[in-house]
């Protein structure tokens, strides 16, 4: 009775302790709300990138595609003019029927000789002019040698690129497979065999070889797309300049669009390789797609140095894989923040 008088005397007392009454109440409640939330974690929606060009580079003849557009595979997207390497495949199918008629000879005269032996004169002849051939492969060679030691100076200087080193080393090899060939043809025909044909052989094969090289030069001169896709960058006029195996265009294929999220040591056992999640980003409020775990690294992102407690192990985190299906691979775009959520 005493106390109670006391307090309608001096009612100022009792607001500490209605307030802390309140906060009691609040905690426990925002404790019993968090408890009910899910484990949620940010991410990136991420979609494979292609870069695209030639391996031949060139001027730009025709721009048959623009940004956004929508691209199935082999489409034709940017074609480049063809410059010189039409008349270049002129002369290394001259070249080609040249050394298979050549080697047509040698493998008739072949058969005559068993009968009646081969001619001096003609002999004589093919010798004189193997050396020949013989002399201006070794310098060709030697040409491709001191070209592609400059290139490999140049390289380690970084002043070209490893696709041109490339081209000169294969430039390189096959000037010493021409200048074999033709050192084979002269030393079987000082030999007198009836194998002669077979140096000639590797000159066939030779002229052969440059002229398929020059038909992959020409199918360079039309960039097509690798894949179905959307075309992501596409900055091109006719008559721009594409250098050699520069990119030309960007492509991002949006079947494969994916999150990538870090989860926490602590929460890792909550997700599972093949297993649903729902998906959802800022654009489209209130709203889910699906989603599958698709992969979970095996090497954690980041370890602390002592892991002991709980709260030190979440400083640890493991890359984590969101497929995206059916309508989110529609309208969810690559760069969207995006969150996964799964229950506590």
């Amino acid at each position: 009775m005493r106390i109670a008088r006391k307090l309608r005397e001096h009612p100022k007392r009792l607001i500490p302790l209605a307030v802390l009454t309140v906060a009691l109440l609040a905690f426990g409640g925002q404790r019993a709300w968090s408890a009910r939330q899910p484990y949620t974690w940010a991410g990136t929606v991420e979609a494979r990138d292609i870069a695209v060009g030639s391996r031949v580079g060139g001027r730009v003849k025709e721009v048959l595609v623009r940004e956004g557009d929508l691209v199935k595979a082999g489409q034709p997207m940017v074609v480049l003019e063809p410059g010189d390497l039409p008349a270049q495949r002129l002369q290394a199918s001259g070249q080609l029927v040249q050394a298979q008629a050549e080697l047509d000879k040698l493998m008739g005269g072949t058969s005559a000789g068993e009968q009646s032996g081969p001619d001096a004169g003609s002999r004589n002849a093919q010798l004189f002019r193997a050396r020949a051939e013989l002399t201006s492969a070794q310098v060709g060679m030697e040409k491709a040698g001191l070209d592609a030691r400059r290139m490999r100076t140049l390289f380690q200087q970084q002043a070209i690129t490893r696709a041109m080193l490339d081209d000169t080393e294969a430039g390189l090899r096959q000037a010493r497979a021409e200048r074999d060939a033709r050192r084979a043809r002269l030393q079987e025909l000082r030999q007198g065999t009836r194998e002669d044909f077979r140096a000639q052989q590797g000159v066939v094969e030779a002229a052969r070889g440059r002229l398929e090289a020059v038909d992959v030069a020409l199918s360079e001169l039309t960039i097509r797309a690798p894949v179905d896709a959307r075309v992501e960058a596409l900055d091109l006029r006719p008559g721009d300049l594409i250098p050699v195996n520069a990119t030309a265009a960007r492509l991002m294929e949006e079947t494969q669009l994916f999150v990538r999220l870090y989860v926490p040591e602590t929460h890792l056992g909550r997700l599972t390789p093949g297993s649903q999640v729902p998906v959802s980003v800022d654009s489209f409020p209130g709203r889910t797609f699906p989603g599958v775990v698709e992969n979970l690294a095996s090497e954690g992102e980041y370890t602390p140095r002592n892991l002991q407690t709980a709260d030190e192990r979440a400083g640890q985190v493991f890359a984590a894989r969101i497929g995206l299906r059916d309508e989110g691979l529609r309208q969810l775009r690559a760069g969207m923040a995006a969150y996964v959520s799964v229950p506590k």
